[in-house]
């Protein structure tokens, strides 16, 4: 089954919910309506997963940093959701050892916090996961190879668990489609009025309008901008931050490190398989155009933050990536860092009916925001049935030896269907990407990817981002371009130049080589 729906099968209709933006929250608002029996359309301008929800720190975690701020409830709801999301979608959403070091320059009471994971521990009843345990340096130093010795006095080791970000905000689009909900992406609300959101498909020009009583403003830190263009009116309620990511390479072992800096910031440096990502910064940058690379500033953050944790402290030449993403953070006074994170509606009078703006909201609560934001709509009072349902590639065998279960889990016998129907495509697309040439068709043919850009940077996903090799370019464009479902990115150096143009964005001066050659 497709799934982008053309949009020209929208024109006219009335659906009973329409969702701007194919984040993780509008996906999961999406996948909750539509699993509830519910007409619903999810609009997005560009493609799934394409702003916030492929650049996060990409953990699943109740949020120590909260628990000291705290917001317990927060906290307890994250920790009840990751033990579901454990459960229910377990190749996206893996356990990982947490280790939090403290040195003589740390901050941070050691008893303090070890009172704070015991609470955290608890606050997570009933989870799966091992309870906390005190390390001494020698242990530490042993469990996170390279964490600086000089100064390091103990440690405590819990757990949380880490995802990949794109492909779980997809895992909730393609519930979403399964359930009955249309897909509409790389199309534009450009205005609305009493017939309905105006929006224009952005491949052919053509404008179309579809109606439905409530709209759900899912954009994040485009919130506002939807805002005034469907005339709501009212003070701005999001306030953009910037959280900035470095990319190192792949390191031994699974334990990740969450440490409380000097300054008072938590920093991550968590392994996946293909790269080590190290984050984040939380400053405040208003988005007026489409997101940028790290700034300077945030690099050079990121790498003072890495020399205060890790002997040999990395330098920009081991960057093999970088990205920043813009969180939607409530528009109210103090520092970015201390604003709760809990998501809230705000709901507004528009021509063609209410407006409800989703304001803040984390990856690992996107399912219990979104039963709350369709109960409260709809006055639904029964529990969602996605407390207990899987998401895609979440049920059957766990297939932990096989590379393909963990990119698509119980899917994974659709993309050996579609490797038996030639040979090539049952090897490498590229010597360089993990992936199979069948897992670029089944991109296309059952992932919504529509761009080459889609294809290459959102679902085949890799820490350290697509492969800028010519050869090897082409090569997946002429199979792209044999299996592309919408008639775009026929010739391969356009096509190409978009890929790396992306690239470009996300990592500006640390995008691999290649990112900024021309193609003809």
């Amino acid at each position: 089954m497709a799934l982008r729906t053309d949009p020209r099968v929208l024109h006219g209709t009335t659906q009973d919910l329409l969702v701007v933006g194919a984040g993780i929250q509008g996906a999961a608002i999406a996948r909750d309506a539509a699993e509830r029996g519910l007409r619903v359309a999810l609009i997005e301008a560009r493609d799934i997963a394409a702003g916030t929800s492929s650049r996060s720190s990409r953990l699943v975690h109740g949020g120590l940093r909260y628990l000291r701020q705290g917001h317990l409830a927060l906290v307890r709801e994250a920790l009840r959701e990751r033990e579901r999301l454990l459960r229910t979608v377990p190749h996206l959403v893996r356990p990982v050892p947490m280790l939090m070091p403290f040195h003589r320059e740390s901050t941070v009471s050691p008893a303090v916090m070890r009172f704070g994971t015991w609470l955290y521990a608890a606050l997570a009843r009933g989870s799966t996961l091992p309870r906390p345990r005190t390390l001494g340096a020698d242990a530490a130093a042993a469990a996170f190879p390279g964490l600086r010795r000089t100064g390091l006095r103990s440690a405590i080791e819990f757990f949380d668990a880490a995802t990949q970000d794109a492909r779980l905000t997809l895992a909730n689009v393609r519930a979403a489609v399964a359930a009955g909900a249309a897909l509409v992406t790389h199309c534009e609300v450009v205005g609305g009025g009493g017939d309905g959101l105006h929006v224009v498909d952005r491949f052919t020009g053509a404008e179309f309008a579809v109606r439905a009583r409530h709209v759900v403003n899912a954009t994040g830190p485009r919130a506002d901008g939807l805002r005034a263009l469907l005339h709501a009116g009212g003070e701005p309620l999001v306030r953009p931050s910037r959280g900035s990511h470095l990319v190192l390479p792949p390191r031994p072992g699974e334990t990740a490190l969450a440490a409380f800096l000097p300054d008072g910031r938590i920093q991550f440096v968590v392994a996946h398989r293909d790269g080590t990502l190290c984050g984040t910064t939380d400053v405040d940058d208003p988005l007026t155009a489409d997101e940028g690379p790290p700034p300077a500033e945030d690099v050079h953050y990121l790498l003072g933050a890495l020399a205060f944790l890790l002997d040999p402290p990395p330098t920009t030449a081991d960057v093999r990536f970088a990205y920043a993403g813009w969180r939607s953070l409530p528009a109210r006074p103090g520092p970015a860092g201390a604003l709760n994170r809990e998501a809230f509606v705000v709901d507004e009078d528009i021509a063609m009916g209410r407006l409800h703006t989703v304001v803040g909201g984390k990856l690992t609560t996107h399912r219990s925001l979104a039963e709350r934001v369709v109960g409260a709509i709809f006055a639904r009072r029964e529990p969602s049935p996605t407390r207990r349902r899987a998401l895609p590639g979440g049920g059957g065998p766990r297939e932990v030896t096989d590379p393909l279960w963990w990119r698509h889990g119980g899917c994974a016998g659709e993309v050996r269907a579609i490797a038996g129907e030639e040979a090539a495509w049952r090897e490498p697309l590229c010597p360089h990407r993990p992936f199979l040439a069948a897992e670029l068709v089944y991109a296309l043919r059952r992932e919504g990817a529509a761009t080459f850009a889609d294809a290459l940077l959102r679902r085949l996903v890799h820490s350290q981002g697509p492969c800028l090799d010519e050869a090897c370019l082409r090569t997946a464009h002429a199979l792209f371009r044999r299996e592309r479902q919408w008639p775009v990115d026929d010739e391969p150096g356009p096509a190409i130049a978009a890929v790396r143009g992306e690239v470009r964005a996300l990592a500006g001066d640390l995008a691999p080589p290649g990112a900024a050659a021309l193609t003809s």
